[in-house]
């Protein structure tokens, strides 16, 4: 699969590049001011949605070689006539999302339609990419079709996965097909771009919604080395659009492959004199100066975008930039007096022009910028407790943000104190009592980050799940299996448990133990840095009683070949794979109750047989 990887990658950004940002015809400036102008033009960029900043994978180059693998070995569709994909071609319809700050937005309600069906699958269609004949078909409006919902797919995707009415955890491989079929495809789709093949179909709006879907996607060396190549070949002016830069500006700067002064210099050469800036450009421009300290120009930046509003309040494009850069005063602004006086705008309801959905990412490094800034915890805690009032009063209907939301507090909070002291003690009462609403997301959050070992904090804050009446789910308690490794609980008391996590797998209607439930086990005993001594015995008591309870035969073999890594322990839990009746030191009476679902499901000792045999040498 393709590779970006130039040799000179960790290289300044090369003067010989810099020079074609701008035709030699054009007089330009190195003036490192403002260049922001704010005509009546109305921005005709079709479907430019923001980028949404929730990208939560970071994707190696051996997941991708892997990704490439997969797709590689599947059959190829089979092309069909060229009149039978002309008529699908025709009838290839964007499936788009809603930015959030249109989803939000009562203004823009029933102004989109996401129910369109499309002619085509991604993965068809990346497939036929691959055969000259269809490529010889396709025109700017069915490639842009194609990278839109290439982006707005991967988008959708991660909003599903994340939503509350989709289990997390729950052990089902449709989530990373569905991420290695996008993933695949975006690679296929930029290696095709970079041969110069589609050249003539190339479009600035099928080149951002290409760039933006490798940006959910984290490949920041595609998207430089992508920009690169193109930006010198016969089609470089369209890498030079607006648009498109905007997201090369974000990622140089991300990566430091570009200092700010290169990014300045790039901005710079790519404006004209009286030419409109488009919004995303400003709006990048602004983001990445607020992050570097240089609050003029990201104001000016601001005031540009503004300008633009009061000429067409209702441009997508100028709203979603202005809520992006409003976000970035807030999250990244190292002058604290600025991002609180922006946080305030924010959760006004009212005297703001334009929509801004508070962000979890963001908030939780306001937080974390207020810490560091020498503000009290106090302040610090009734800070998240109106950003969490607002998601409550906002009905944000994505758990993701409410969970990051927390867990940034969190992390920062036990930070600050690693230790239990009564002072630490108190503040942790104060946010719990003042949070708006104790549920399952925060005592999980909570709990998740707990890195107190005081069995009697952890108990009442085990409590609080009945007090509060907060829902205690399958990942609940898996949760507090695992994180009862630091907790000086007696070998009875984890098994408890234990009971209880298969009492709900039980009553959630499984009729197996998932590999999540079987990682909690063993995070808390064989992984415990304080308890794993003890509870080594307890470990291969339980499996030894559940071993066939396991998802599949493959589940099975897994389970085992993950313990290879360790030597010791890979000869203790194979001698349940090889003898009858093992007998193990400090093995515990594990008795296995009545379920309704719950199943043996295969013959554990039968089927990892061949994981043992695949190596006697390991077992001596």
């Amino acid at each position: 699969m393709f590779r970006l990887i130039a040799s000179g990658a960790q290289q300044g950004f090369r003067p010989s590049l810099i020079s074609k940002v701008k035709p030699p015809t054009t007089t330009t400036t190195t003036s490192t001011t403002s260049k922001f102008t704010s005509t009546t033009q109305h921005f005709p960029f079709e479907n430019n949605n923001l980028l949404g900043y929730q990208v939560r994978n970071n994707s190696s180059q051996a997941g991708v070689a892997n990704v490439a693998t997969a797709t590689a070995s599947e059959p190829k569709i089979s092309i069909p006539e060229t009149d039978v994909y002309q008529q699908k071609l025709l009838k290839y319809n964007i499936k788009s999302h809603d930015p959030y700050h249109l989803k939000f937005n009562p203004k823009a309600k029933n102004q989109r339609n996401n129910d369109s069906n499309s002619s085509f699958s991604i993965d068809e269609f990346s497939q036929l990419l691959q055969d000259e004949a269809f490529r010889s078909q396709l025109n700017e409006r069915y490639l842009f079709v194609y990278a839109s919902n290439l982006y707005s797919g991967t988008i959708n995707s991660r909003r599903a996965r994340l939503n509350k009415s989709k289990n997390r955890d729950k052990d089902q491989r449709s989530a990373f097909r569905e991420d290695m079929t996008l993933q695949s495809a975006i690679l296929n789709l930029t290696e095709i771009i970079s041969t110069g093949e589609l050249n003539t179909v190339l479009s600035p709006r099928t080149l951002f919604k290409v760039f933006g879907t490798l940006l959910q996607f984290k490949l920041n060396d595609e998207i430089v080395n992508l920009w690169e190549t193109g930006v010198n070949s016969s089609v470089g002016k369209l890498y030079l659009a607006h648009e498109v830069l905007s997201i090369v500006i974000q990622v140089g700067h991300e990566t430091r492959r570009f200092n700010y002064d290169e990014i300045k210099q790039i901005y710079q050469m790519s404006v004209n004199e009286g030419e409109t800036v488009h919004p995303y450009l400003s709006d990048r421009m602004g983001q990445v100066a607020v992050m570097e300290g240089d609050y003029v120009t990201a104001l000016d930046a601001l005031e540009s975008l503004m300008n633009l509003y009061e000429k067409n309040p209702n441009e997508k494009s100028v709203l979603g930039a202005l809520a992006q850069i409003h976000l970035s005063f807030i999250g990244h602004s190292k002058d604290l007096a600025i991002a609180e006086r922006f946080f305030e705008k924010g959760l006004q309801k009212e005297g703001l022009p334009y929509s801004v959905i508070m962000k979890a990412p963001y908030m939780t490094s306001f937080l974390s910028n207020c810490i560091a800034g020498g503000y009290s915890m106090e302040q610090v805690i009734d800070f998240w407790r109106r950003i969490s009032k607002h998601y409550l009063e906002q009905d944000f209907d994505l758990i993701s943000s409410q969970s990051t939301l927390h867990t940034g507090f969190f992390k920062s909070f036990f930070e600050k104190y690693p230790e239990p002291t009564q002072e630490a003690i108190d503040l942790l009462n104060l946010a719990i009592e003042s949070a708006p609403k104790v549920n399952e997301v925060l005592l999980n959050t909570l709990i998740s980050n707990l890195p107190w070992g005081d069995k009697e904090i952890f108990n009442k804050l085990l409590n609080l799940y009945q007090e509060k009446n907060a829902t205690k789910s399958i990942v609940s308690h898996r949760i507090i299996l695992k994180q009862s490794k630091q907790i000086e609980y007696t070998n009875e008391e984890i098994l408890q448990l234990w009971n209880d996590l298969l009492a709900k797998l039980d009553e959630a209607g499984y009729t197996y133990i998932a590999n999540a439930d079987w990682s909690a086990l063993r995070a808390t005993t064989m992984f415990s840095e304080k308890f794993s001594k003890q509870r080594t015995g307890l470990y291969l008591s339980v499996l030894s009683k559940y071993k066939d309870y396991m998802q599949n035969n493959f589940a099975a073999t897994q389970f085992l070949r993950n313990w290879v890594r360790d030597a010791n322990a890979y000869k203790l839990i194979s001698r349940i794979t090889l003898e009858d009746d093992p007998q193990f030191e400090d093995a515990i009476k594990v008795e296995v109750p009545e379920f309704t679902s719950l199943r043996p499901n295969i013959n554990y000792r039968e089927v990892t047989k061949q994981v043992t045999d695949a190596d006697p040498r390991l077992l001596e």
